[in-house]
């Protein structure tokens, strides 16, 4: 079995979804890379900029080079300089993390942010931020796509990246009806992700939080704007809340028993009860890590999830729990933008920030 670091894992995740965002790109005019959207940084190719310069100013953070100011406007870069400079910045990235790891990623950083304030975090941290960050703006990315027709089938979720690479042997009679349905299944094998509690329990913190800031600003929303239809996520505010939280029950379920059926068509909570039922299945799940061992979250849960059984390792489902909030968050806050709330800022910076 081939292992690598948890934060590893998340980046090989945010260069496959990169690749699979771009691809699907290939062919768009000038006019649709650059029609304005009120959406990530208002246009396709603006969010994607946005996507390689985050990472290109972290990684020069992180090395310690002078400040710059970050920089937004794209201004007309053609996809195929954007592929090539991020497969740079990857190349380069990777470099560093194998460094990284040999200290556990331990290495406190000072930095000043786009305001030129101080900062200093921890490596290990900055990286789940920027690792993080790519799955929200891909989320929105997704989202301009299917403005063009354009889409991938099921997504770019954690989760279906493993299911391209498994650590573990996904079921013979399951490859064909995934490849059908246009996944990748078993394209080539894949690598466990090492145990680290230290990092999950903190990428949950951060999801707890940015959860409860979602929450709290659908507060002063009523019945007709948390069921306003949308074309992006799960149709609406209360049912892309409400399946962040079947989600999260359905792991819990399957932790204990494989194959249990994901929560489908139950009749519409209210915010009260979400918030409710959030604090619950949170509480569950944070006890189910702090009691897991290093040969417990490396065991293979069988699950289905309406379509053909798959398998992952249960370390793999706790990433997997973690990216899939923070993109559908993504979605939660640009509704809230449309519906007059003015979206919380939920980046992980911001609650490193936070304290």
């Amino acid at each position: 079995m081939r292992t690598v670091t948890v934060e590893q894992d998340l980046f090989d995740h945010n260069d496959w979804g990169n690749a699979k965002i771009l691809a699907l790109c290939d062919g768009l005019t000038d006019e649709q890379l650059d029609r304005p959207r009120e959406m990530g940084f208002g246009s396709l190719r603006n969010t994607l900029f946005h996507l390689l310069e985050a990472e290109r100013i972290w990684l020069e953070r992180w090395l310690g080079q002078p400040w710059r100011p970050l920089e937004v406007d794209a201004a007309g870069m053609p996809l195929a300089k954007l592929t090539e400079a991020l497969g740079e910045v990857a190349a380069a990235r990777n470099e560093l993390l194998a460094r990284e790891a040999a200290s556990g990623f331990a290495r406190t950083v000072d930095f000043q942010d786009s305001r030129q304030t101080a900062w200093s975090f921890q490596i290990g941290d900055l990286l789940n931020h920027v690792s993080n960050h790519g799955i929200h703006h891909r989320a929105q990315a997704l989202n301009f796509l299917r403005g063009f027709e354009r889409s991938i089938a099921a997504g770019v979720d954690y989760l279906f990246w493993k299911m391209a690479q498994p650590s573990c042997e996904l079921p013979s009679e399951s490859l064909e009806p995934l490849r059908a349905y246009g996944l990748e299944a078993a394209t080539r094998p894949g690598a466990t992700p090492e145990f680290d509690k230290n990092r999950i329990t903190r990428y949950f913190q951060y999801n707890d939080w940015a959860m409860s800031q979602v929450l709290e600003a659908a507060r002063p929303l009523d019945d007709s704007r948390l069921d306003q239809p949308f074309e992006m996520g799960m149709a609406s505010l209360r049912k892309s809340i409400q399946h962040m939280l079947d989600a999260e029950r359905w792991w819990l379920a399957n932790w204990a028993v494989d194959n249990s059926p994901f929560p489908r068509d139950e009749a519409p909570r209210s915010l009260p009860a979400m918030n409710e039922q959030f604090a619950q299945v949170s509480g569950q799940r944070n006890a189910f890590v702090d009691a897991l061992d290093g040969d417990d979250a490396t065991r293979v849960v069988h699950v289905t999830a309406g379509g053909p059984k798959t398998c992952f390792r249960v370390t793999e489902s706790l990433l997997q729990l973690c990216s899939h909030g923070t993109h559908h968050r993504a979605q939660c806050l640009n509704m809230l933008r449309q519906l007059g709330v003015k979206p919380p800022a939920i980046d992980l910076i911001v609650w490193l920030r936070a304290g």
